[in-house]
């Protein structure tokens, strides 16, 4: 079963982005269907383990890009200041309860992950450095990050 659905309108135009986004849904979903099925435990490792660690890394990749081809420097910061409030509060607020089983602050983590990362695309990844790119016909080639 699937939380979230990839669909057009999540599409940066940045084929190693969008196929990291497509990823980090795969994996969402993944961990959504565990928890449907009752394997709490086993949704819970992949959202520590996977979803969080993945996430890192593919807005690290977003911003090293942004930087080499000179996205303006307000609107990386601003990138960059959203990346860093969805992993702090993921690592600071929400996984430390989840460790401890609080069920609650599982599904407060799944929900914001799934409202968070749908935002951002549209409006930062698609509407911003995506929109940025195209109108530049800068083509990046690089490839997809693996974990």
């Amino acid at each position: 079963m699937e939380i979230i659905k990839w669909s057009k309108d999540l599409e940066s135009g940045i084929e190693a982005f969008d196929e990291e986004h497509k990823v980090l849904i795969e994996t969402i979903n993944e961990v959504y269907s565990l928890m449907r099925e009752g394997k709490r435990d086993e949704a819970k490792k992949i959202l520590v383990d996977k979803v969080v660690a993945y996430a890192d890394k593919h807005f690290k990749h977003e911003e090293e890009v942004m930087e080499r081809y000179n996205y303006p420097k307000d609107k990386l910061e601003n990138h960059k200041k959203m990346h860093n409030f969805f992993v702090r509060y993921l690592i600071e607020t929400l996984l430390p309860e989840i460790e401890k089983g609080d069920d609650k602050k599982f599904n407060e983590a799944l929900n914001f992950i799934v409202g968070w990362l749908i935002m951002h695309i549209k409006n930062m990844d698609v509407n911003g450095y995506g929109k940025w790119f195209k109108e530049r016909n800068i083509e990046v080639p690089d490839k997809k990050i693996e974990i």
